[in-house]
């Protein structure tokens, strides 16, 4: 009987739509690719921010998954765009990551994709990362493939400082324009 409460606690817990914050330190891997404007594109070395860089990174083990990743990857942003967290200097890109699939492909892939994008987000500042493995591509990384939205910070060049992960709430998008407005006001120290 007493285990009951506890099973309740535990799963209310796991109910809640939380934003994992982890400190990371982990660097991309090189991958060539075209922008969704259809502008060559060498990631991670052509982010290009100023200030920060928030690469909203899609790996998903399936297309249902990648679908939903990519519109709620798409409400994040839109999400800070309300708060004012994309200052002047802090960019953000969108990286859906995809492995397995035949050069004959490639391209109707990345039209669909861009498709999605088109009206929500600057088009040079997405595009489909094709990668030969996409476990290395996440071990490299530093990142975890668990089909749930990711969103990076990162310095000017690239230097990864800390990931969220999680469904857009408004608390969870107060708590990464905090560390936003954190990793900027540190760095005008």
């Amino acid at each position: 009987m007493r285990r009951l409460p506890l099973f309740i606690l535990l799963a209310w817990f796991a109910a809640l739509p939380a934003v994992l914050a982890d400190t990371v330190g982990g660097s991309f891997p090189r991958v060539e690719a075209k922008t969704f404007d259809k502008k060559k594109f060498v990631f991670p070395d052509d982010l290009r921010a100023t200030r920060l860089n928030l690469v909203f990174l899609i790996m998903a083990t399936d297309r249902d998954d990648g679908e939903k990743l990519q519109l709620a990857l798409i409400e994040w942003q839109s999400a800070l765009e309300q708060r004012g967290a994309l200052v002047d200097g802090v960019m953000a890109w969108h990286f859906p990551v995809l492995s397995g699939m035949p050069f004959f492909v490639k391209g109707v892939v990345a039209k669909a994709m861009g498709k999605v994008y088109e009206g929500k987000v600057p088009l040079d500042q997405a595009a489909v990362l094709f990668v030969d493995d996409l476990d290395k591509f996440a071990v490299a990384s530093g990142q975890v493939i668990d089909n749930q939205p990711t969103i990076v910070i990162t310095t000017p060049d690239a230097r990864q400082l800390q990931t969220f992960k999680g469904d857009v709430t408004p608390e969870g998008a107060d708590e990464v324009t905090k560390a936003i407005a954190a990793y900027l006001a540190d760095a005008n120290k």
